[in-house]
């Protein structure tokens, strides 16, 4: 709720703090006492549009605070979490807004803004939704305007015969509707499913088309060259690795062997080490006069060295076969490398990612030449998501359909005590698949209403008049407060243009939502003002100098006589006293039987 507001310097109102109540709050004055500028205020602390003129006159600034405290289940509070504005959900957050007017240099810029938009014929959006020269804070942290305004929608509703209401917007009368039928979740559920997957494989059919558009003619000719040259070595994934190991064992092999080779040509070759060590022994048996226990040694290396060539050949002779090799797979292993780095040559790829661009190639071709049937595939795959979407948004609309009958009847019913006898509400529910689907379905729906019988049904925002509207209103907000659940409702001047039962209904109806909701109405009835469980008057003073307007909160005899001016004028009589306090006492009789009613009730 709001629990209290604080107006510094704007319009005739010099400085004024307003204490509320929790339940419902009368605020009475005469014409042009002030009673729109307090609603003006509002409008600003919830985040409206920057109106620097009306500032007041002789300051620089207008101030506003305002000391707010939603229920814990608010929404508000999960935005203000989110946005750390606060921690937790407290009892209470401060908003604080200083209206200024623009610099020179801003107003320069936006009048070259809006000069511009002009020969654009295009409508000119002031930054940050009319911000101007502002400062926001909430719980003295700054805060955008544009995120006010979103909180501010979850605090208080204003209804009038001038005031923008968000209940009027089509999304939201939806909202309501779904509201008031409290639908199984399932319903929404299988609906949003259903347009998951129509988004699923409309995202990949479009992927598909756009694939194929951009692989055909030359490009499609490269990536078949590409992939024929691939094929020339039979490529697939790992045989690059496969390639490269075998023809490193095989150069080892070749390499071996030809080692081998040499070693044994050096043993046993014309000039070998066996030939030599026979010879050697040959000619040191040969010769004479030697004495024999001097060449007991020498023979005995001799023997030993030739004896030790001759099994070195044996060995060699065993080992040599095991590395004879054919040398045809590595003229082919060196085929394969050379076609693959021609390949990374010819199109600028690594080396280290020619099977990459291998796979990608060989995918991209794959796809190319499957591409009608993978077309067909998806979109039997994206029809049948369209008929499951239709059949469960279908099945959400005749659930919508009976709600706003039942809806309809309600709120009719409603009207005949607001002295809207002749009127008849209807809420609308359209399917029209032609509209962009959403997780909520294809639905517009529309609250009409018409003010007499043989009138055509319209959107009751242009049905009634300014009065007829904020009773209608009214009626709505008695029915659907309990799913909407506003903090705080403000109503000015609901009661035009009635009096006597039907002004008295319609406070009756206030007192009602009061029970459980804030609620502040402006009005000129006597009948609506004795329901109030506050009374505040506004009122003007004016000199040669200034003028100014305060508001003070009546009680006892104060709100008697105001009750009595309301009734009879300014000429207070003892019969309009009584009368004024006959409507209080049955106000206060009236509500005493609510409560009893709701606590027994819940007994």
């Amino acid at each position: 709720m709001l629990k209290k507001l604080t107006i510094d310097q704007f319009v005739i109102i010099q400085q004024q703090d307003l204490y509320f109540k929790d339940r419902l709050t009368i605020l009475t004055g005469q014409t042009g006492a002030g009673k729109s500028i307090l609603l003006s205020a509002m409008a600003l602390i919830l985040g409206g549009p920057s109106t620097p003129k009306s500032i007041r006159a002789g300051h620089d600034e207008s101030k506003f605070e305002a000391v707010m405290n939603p229920p814990k289940t608010n929404p508000v509070w999960n935005m203000l979490i989110q946005e750390r504005y606060s921690a937790a959900a407290d009892d209470e957050f401060i908003i604080k807004r200083t209206m200024r007017p623009l610099t020179e240099q801003q107003a320069e810029e936006e009048n070259q803004a809006m000069k511009k938009a002009k020969e654009n014929k295009r409508t000119y959006i002031a930054p940050d939704e009319g911000i101007g020269n502002d400062i926001v804070t909430i719980n003295d942290k700054p805060a955008p305007l544009k995120f006010l305004k979103a909180m501010g929608i979850h605090l208080v509703e204003i209804h009038g015969q001038f005031a923008n209401q968000e209940l009027l917007k089509p999304a939201n009368q939806l909202f309501l509707l779904d509201e008031f039928g409290a639908f199984d979740k399932e319903y929404f559920d299988n609906v949003a499913e259903a347009l998951e997957r129509v988004k699923k494989y409309k995202n990949a059919l479009d992927e598909e088309k756009l694939f194929l558009a951009k692989h055909k003619g030359r490009v499609l000719k490269r990536i078949e060259d590409i992939v024929a040259k691939f094929e020339t070595i039979n490529m697939r994934v790992g045989l690059i690795e496969e390639v490269k190991e075998e023809y490193a064992k095989l150069i080892t092999a070749r390499d071996t062997m030809e080692a081998f080779q040499r070693i044994l040509g050096r043993l046993i070759s014309a000039n070998g080490i066996v030939v030599s060590l026979s010879g050697a022994k040959e000619t040191l048996s040969k010769q004479q006069n030697l004495e024999e226990d001097k060449m007991v040694n020498l023979y005995k290396y001799l023997d030993g060295a030739l004896d030790n060539a001759r099994k070195a050949v044996d060995e060699m002779n065993t080992l040599v076969p095991q590395y004879e090799i054919d040398l045809d797979p590595i003229e082919r292993c060196e085929e394969v490398l050379r076609t693959l780095k021609s390949l990374g040559v010819e199109n600028k790829v690594p080396f280290e990612n020619l099977e990459k661009f291998f796979v990608d190639m060989d995918t991209k071709l794959k796809r190319v030449r499957n591409g009608r049937n993978k077309l067909e595939e998806i979109d039997a795959e994206l029809r049948k998501a369209k008929e499951d979407y239709r059949h469960h948004a279908g099945i959400l609309t005749e659930k919508r359909k009976e709600a706003g009958k039942s809806l309809g009847d309600i709120i009719t019913a409603e009207l005949p005590p607001l002295k809207l006898e002749k009127a008849q509400f209807v809420v609308d529910v359209k399917e029209d698949p032609k509209m962009a689907w959403t997780e909520k379905g294809f639905n517009s729906v529309t609250f009409t209403a018409r003010m007499n019988p043989g009138s055509p049904f319209t959107p009751i925002s242009e049905t009634a008049s300014g009065g007829e509207l904020a009773r209608m209103i009214l009626g709505l907000k008695v029915v659907l407060q309990e799913v909407q659940m506003t903090p705080t409702l403000v109503f000015d001047e609901v009661d035009t243009g009635i009096g006597g039962d039907a002004a008295a209904a319609v406070g009756e109806r206030l007192a009602m939502l009061s029970d459980s909701t804030q609620v502040l109405v402006i009005t000129h009835s006597p009948q609506v003002a004795s329901r109030g469980e506050q009374h505040l008057h506004i009122m003007k003073e004016s000199d040669d100098d200034k003028t100014v307007s305060s508001v003070h909160e009546l009680t006892g005899t104060e709100r008697v006589d105001e009750l009595s001016r309301m009734l009879a004028g300014a000429q207070l009589t003892d019969e309009s006293r009584a009368a004024a306090q006959s409507l209080i006492d049955e106000a206060a009789k009236s509500a005493k039987e609510r409560r009893d009613a709701k606590a027994q009730a819940s007994a």
